[in-house]
């Protein structure tokens, strides 16, 4: 039993008889403080019926809110309520005004208080919400947790450029988790000088929180691998003083075909502590060239792996370090700094690909060496896409060339070039996510993530009518009662009115631009449609043109006639279209699409999906996906 406040939506002050709802008879319902039960086999589609709209509203709020992690969205309720209750379309600002109450209401609740409230008024709803969520793909949880007062996890990018697609999966997998066990996420950048291919990028600083942001990743702190390289010098001087690392000064190509190969010591390793750190200090103080001595790691000359053999730590780069400048010119590989920054930071779990796994056994080796506690290691495998090529130092190089247009450009596959164009993050998420953790390689197309594009962005997405490489058809015959054409904002969503398209029939004459593609495909004397106007017959004898024919969609339907789209020549307007492969198509659209905004994202029918990425002094759209 529920008490119920008088000032409770729930009240039915009207009085009405609840007879027969869900089988259970009941007297009405007072306007004072009454107990209500509310059966579990009552449903939502029952309650409609009622003439108590609030209750309905909240209950759809109730339900978003939950589905949403607290947060409900006005914009989804209203678009649920009109798709699925027809008959509250005719209400539809009266239902508008109520929703934008009760979010707000709502909004004030924590999750598990909107939950109870949920389970109160309609249980069946919250116990499909558990079912579904049961049905979600659930990763598995991380292992060894008992171990940790807290989970500490990282994101490590080297700042080559921004984050792209392929880094995706380790980003969210991070984030996934560091939010599930409310811990800690570091964003450390790993920006040690790497070598003359691999460059650190000075935008990249700002690109990469940049594409976090885009994904809503939130990094409780950010760290500079660059600022700790005093540290890292520290452990490196400790390491030659335990003899577990030695200044190696041999040519790189005999210590591999003499010493690493042939599985044989290096004399270098048998030098003095003292003779190692003098040569350590020679390769400080600039006595040593580049390339010319090492910090090589003692993980033995006789592993199976021949890249573990007495691994090289730390080496000498004269480059201009875009943070430091030259104030360093010895640098620690990544592994290295991992394994110290891992234990400094307190990782506790470290989720990457399974490319790292020799990395790994480095910094395991480290830890062996100090006696510290042991990060958990995750692998997972590879993705190849299947519809993306991904180089960042292509990319780097197309960009400052100025053959890309900027590191938003779709040919890079950055973060950002996805947000550009209407990928919306949690579409991303979803199919990363679903990948798991398999450490099984895998090739994948991206139909994956424009399909929960799709699903997230259809319904507030406008249609428009665009035409690329248009052919002009002179239309002719039209009844002196068709001015204009009302076609609608969004076919699933009427309440959502139309766009009239304005047609300067002079006569009974218009000039209509259709697709060339669609128009060689007709046939001369074919009847078809140009959509929500008429049907018409093709002329092409002469020149491009069409009678018309009928009004009735029927009449087309009947005989299986094609249905394409147009757009009036006056007052058309030139929208520029940036495709995947980078390349520019330009086309028309309809009058109605004067008003585009940047950031608008929408569907050309029969075109595809796009996002507004520049609306002055022209209308520029970049493609997203069919």
């Amino acid at each position: 039993m529920v008490r119920i406040s008088p000032y409770d939506p729930r009240i039915l002050t009207n009085k009405v008889f609840l007879e027969g709802l869900c089988g259970h008879k009941r007297t009405s319902v007072e306007a004072s403080q009454v107990k209500v039960k509310w059966l579990p086999q009552c449903k939502i589609s029952e309650l409609i019926h009622l003439d108590d709209l609030e209750l309905t509203v909240r209950i759809a709020v109730l339900e978003n809110a939950i589905k949403y992690n607290g947060k409900p969205s006005g914009k989804s309720v209203m678009s649920a309520l009109m798709g699925n209750r027809t008959e509250l379309r005719q209400r539809a600002q009266e239902v508008k005004a109520i929703v934008e109450k009760v979010v707000t209401e709502v909004s004030s609740l924590t999750l598990e208080q909107q939950r109870v409230e949920l389970s109160e008024i309609a249980p069946e709803l919250v116990e499909v919400s558990d079912k579904l969520e049961e049905e979600e793909k659930e990763l598995p949880p991380l292992p060894n947790l008992e171990k940790w007062s807290k989970i500490i996890m990282r994101l490590a990018p080297f700042p080559s450029g921004p984050l792209h697609i392929g880094n995706a999966r380790m980003v969210i997998l991070n984030d996934y988790y560091v939010k599930r066990y409310d811990g800690e996420l570091i964003l450390v950048f790993d920006d040690t000088i790497g070598s003359e291919e691999k460059v650190v990028e000075p935008d990249a600083y700002d690109l990469i929180p940049e594409g976090l942001d885009y994904l809503d990743v939130k990094c409780h702190r950010t760290i500079y691998k660059s600022d700790r390289l005093d540290l890292f010098y520290k452990y490196a001087v400790d390491l030659i003083e335990r003899r577990e690392a030695y200044v190696c000064d041999c040519d790189a190509e005999v210590w591999r075909t003499k010493h690493k190969l042939e599985m044989k010591a290096c004399p270098c390793s048998f030098l003095s502590v003292e003779d190692n750190l003098a040569r350590w200090e020679r390769m400080l103080d600039g006595s040593y060239p580049e390339r010319s001595a090492a910090v090589r790691l003692m993980t033995g000359m006789t592993d199976p792996d021949p890249a573990m053999r007495d691994h090289v730590i730390l080496r000498i780069s004269d480059a201009e370090h875009p943070r430091v400048g030259a104030k360093y010119r010895v640098w620690p590989l990544l592994e290295y700094s991992w394994g110290i920054d891992d234990h400094e930071l307190g990782i506790s779990h470290i989720i990457r690909g399974k490319d790292l796994v020799k990395e790994g056994k480095i910094e395991q080796h480290i830890w062996n060496i100090y006696g510290w506690p042991h990060s958990e290691l995750m692998y997972y495998g590879r993705i190849r896409f299947q519809d993306a090529k991904l180089s960042k130092s292509k990319s780097r190089k197309e960009v400052l060339d100025g053959v890309y247009s900027g590191w938003d450009d779709p040919r890079t596959w950055s973060l950002q070039s996805l947000e550009k164009r209407g990928i919306h993050p949690d579409a991303l998420r979803k199919a990363m996510l679903d990948l798991g953790l398999s450490v099984v390689d895998i090739s994948m197309s991206m139909k994956p993530v424009y399909s929960e594009n799709r699903k997230i962005r259809d319904e507030q997405s406008p249609r428009l009518f665009l035409v690329l490489d248009p052919v002009w058809l002179s239309i002719s015959g039209l009844p002196t009662s068709v001015t204009e054409v009302e076609a609608p904002v969004h076919p699933d969503f009427p309440e959502r009115g139309v766009r009239k398209i304005p047609l300067n029939v002079k006569k009974g004459a218009v000039s209509l631009g259709v697709s060339s593609t669609d128009f060689q495909r007709i046939d001369e004397g074919e009847v078809f449609r140009l959509k929500d106007l008429a049907n018409f017959t093709m002329r092409k004898k002469k020149a491009p043109s069409a009678l018309f024919y009928s009004l009735d969609v029927d009449d087309v339907r009947r005989i299986s006639g094609p249905i394409i789209h147009w757009v009036p020549e006056k007052e058309s307007i030139p929208i520029e279209l940036v495709m995947i492969d980078g390349h520019e198509v330009e086309g028309v659209a309809e009058p109605s699409a004067k008003g585009l905004k940047q950031g608008t994202f929408l569907q050309f029918e029969r075109v595809g999906f796009g996002k507004v990425f520049e609306d002055d002094p022209k209308i520029r759209v970049a493609f997203s996906h069919k």
